[in-house]
C-alpha cells in the first residue's frame, strides 16, 4: 500500500472503527469524474492483499479506496457474532463514503467474504454504485430460507461430488482460532499450498484446496499434523515475494488472532442476517435482489469452493442481466498468484464500460 493514505472512522451505532486507505491525490482524481474503486478483501487477509493488483490498475489513475474489513488489519475486531452482519458492514462503509463526500459513482471490487460484503453494499446502497466486480465468490442470491450447513454440504455433495462448505465445520469449532494461531505457518500452508492430482483424468490439476476445504476433518488434521498429514508438509505456490508474504501473514495474525474473523462463518451459520435477507426477497419483480449495474465476475480454475460455474445460478434467475465472466488459471488467492492478470481483467472491463 505504498503511498496510500491510511485513515480511520469510528462508525455508528456500535462504535466500530474501520481502517481504510486512499490512493495518492484521491480527491483530485475524483474531479475527473472517474468512478471510485472500492477494494474489499476477504478471509483471512487485509487491505494489503490488493497491493500488487493496484500497482497494475493505473491506466486512468482511478481514485482507489482499500478497506480493512471488520476483524482485520487496522479495523475493530469484535468477537460478537452479530457485528459481522452484512447490512451492518454495508451501512458502515456508507458512513465512510459520507465522510469522504462520495455520494455515488462507486464500483465495489470484492474477493471472498469481501465479495459478499461488496454484493450487499450494492444491494443496500445501490444508488451509490455504478458497477460491481466480484472475484471468486459469485453472487450469493439472498434467500428467505434459513441456512443449514449440514443441508448445504449434502446438496453440494450431490451436485459437485464433494461437500463444498465442509471447512466451515472447522472454522466454527470453538478451538479453531487457537489451533490456527498456534501454528500460523501451517495455516498459511492450508491456504496457499499446491498439490497436483495423481488421478489421470484430472490432468495434474491443483487439488490442494479441495483436499483441505472439502474433505471432512482434513483441515484440522493438517493443522495438527495428524492422520494422513502426519509428517507431511505441502509445497507452496510460487508467489511473488513468497517469504515476505508469509512473514507478514504470521506477524499480523500473531498480533490480531482469529477470534474475530471466524465470526464471518458463525454469522451466516447462525442466520444472524436472515431477517435482512428476507426483506431483500420481498419486492415486485425481484427488484431488490437484481444487480442492475454492469457486473464483472472473475473466477479461477483452482478454486474448488468458489466454483467458476456458480455465477450461472443468479443469471438463470435473471438477477445479473449485465454480467461479464472471466476465468484465470490460478487458485483462490489469485491476487497473490497473478496480480497483474487480475489487474488486466479489471482494467480492460473498466476501460470498456466506464471510460
Amino acid at each position: 500500500m505504498d503511498h496510500f493514505q491510511q485513515k480511520t472512522l469510528t462508525t455508528k451505532p456500535y462504535g466500530l472503527t474501520y481502517s481504510y486507505y486512499l490512493s495518492p491525490n484521491f480527491q483530485a482524481a475524483r474531479q475527473s469524474k472517474l468512478p471510485v474503486l472500492l477494494f474489499v478483501h476477504g478471509y483471512p487477509d487485509d487491505a494489503w492483499m490488493w497491493q500488487n493488483t493496484i500497482k497494475h490498475t493505473n491506466a486512468k489513475q482511478w481514485p482507489m479506496m482499500c478497506l480493512d474489513l471488520l476483524g482485520f488489519g487496522g479495523s475493530s475486531k469484535p468477537t460478537e457474532v452479530a457485528m459481522y452482519n452484512y447490512k451492518q458492514q454495508a451501512d458502515s462503509i456508507a458512513q465512510i463514503m459520507d465522510v469522504e463526500d462520495i455520494k455515488d459513482n462507486i464500483i465495489p471490487i470484492g474477493h471472498d467474504w469481501g465479495s459478499g460484503v461488496s454484493q450487499r453494499f450494492y444491494l443496500y446502497h445501490r444508488e451509490r454504485c455504478v458497477g460491481l466486480v466480484l472475484l471468486c465468490l459469485a453472487y450469493q442470491v439472498p434467500s428467505p430460507e434459513p441456512f443449514s450447513l449440514q443441508t448445504a454440504n449434502q446438496q453440494t455433495s450431490e451436485r459437485f461430488g464433494y461437500p463444498q462448505w465442509e471447512y466451515w465445520n472447522f472454522f466454527t469449532a470453538s478451538d479453531a482460532p487457537a489451533i490456527m494461531k498456534a501454528d500460523l505457518k501451517r495455516f498459511f500452508e492450508v491456504n496457499n499450498g499446491y498439490l497436483e492430482s495423481p488421478v489421470p483424468g484430472e490432468n495434474k490439476r491443483d487439488i490442494w484446496m479441495r483436499e483441505m476445504f472439502c474433505v471432512p476433518g482434513a483441515m484440522r488434521d493438517y493443522m495438527l499434523g495428524q492422520g494422513k498429514y502426519k509428517d507431511f508438509t505441502v509445497a507452496l505456490k510460487p508467489y511473488q515475494d513468497l517469504q515476505g508474504h508469509l512473514k507478514r501473514f504470521v506477524e499480523r495474525l500473531s498480533k490480531d488472532g482469529l477470534e474475530g474473523p471466524v465470526n464471518y462463518y458463525h454469522s451466516l451459520k447462525n442466520n444472524t442476517m436472515l431477517d435482512d435477507e428476507r426483506l431483500l426477497c420481498n419486492s415486485p419483480n425481484d427488484q431488490l435482489r437484481k444487480i442492475e449495474v454492469p457486473l464483472l465476475y472473475i473466477g479461477t480454475t483452482g478454486d474448488w469452493v468458489c466454483r467458476t460455474d456458480l455465477m450461472s445460478d443468479a443469471k438463470k434467475l435473471g438477477l445479473a442481466p449485465d454480467c461479464e465472466e472471466k476465468v484465470i488459471d490460478a487458485g483462490h488467492w489469485v491476487m497473490y498468484e497473478k496480480p497483474d492478470e487480475v489487474a488486466s481483467r479489471i482494467q480492460d472491463w473498466l476501460l470498456k464500460r466506464f471510460d
